[in-house]
């Protein structure tokens, strides 16, 4: 096994170790991973949907309703917008990674709008984790994941 698979390996044996010791917490609370959301603006996802090659190279903010993720290892999220338009982020590097369970939540990506060449918008498969029925979408365009935060539920 290459340095390049051990690293993914070891972030996510401390990332799951992580996870079983705060167990305890409801999965409605606030989620971060990745950098700091710096980018105060948010792009609206329909514009981003509808020309993503005028948005490529730039480091963006969306915001949105977690359609669906990634049940392999949560690299990547389809973020929904209020009128239903979706958007793909993707961490390319594996380096940011979502709970498999946060469909539904609120939630604020950052990232560099990237365009995917054939060959790296063709599904991959995840080298240590495979989900039943797991697909991985192919756009041609995602969010280069850098950042993600789930916003915390409200309590009633």
């Amino acid at each position: 096994m290459s340095l390049r698979h051990l690293l993914p390996l070891a972030l996510i044996v401390c990332l799951a170790s992580t996870a079983l010791a705060g167990s305890d917490a409801p999965a409605t609370d606030a989620v971060k991973v990745g950098a700091a959301i710096t980018t105060k603006k948010a792009t609206d996802i329909a514009k981003l949907a509808k020309a993503p090659k005028q948005f490529v190279g730039q480091t963006v903010r969306i915001e949105g309703t977690v359609h669906k993720v990634c049940q392999g290892m949560g690299c990547w999220v389809e973020v929904a917008s209020a009128k239903g338009v979706t958007f793909l982020a993707k961490s390319l590097d594996e380096s940011v990674l979502l709970p498999k369970d946060c469909a539904g939540r609120k939630i604020v990506v950052q990232g560099v709008v990237t365009e995917l060449p054939a060959k790296d918008a063709e599904g991959h498969q995840h080298a240590d984790h495979k989900a039943e029925d797991h697909e991985c979408p192919t756009p041609s365009y995602v969010i280069s994941t850098q950042g993600a935060e789930l916003v915390a539920a409200r309590k009633n």
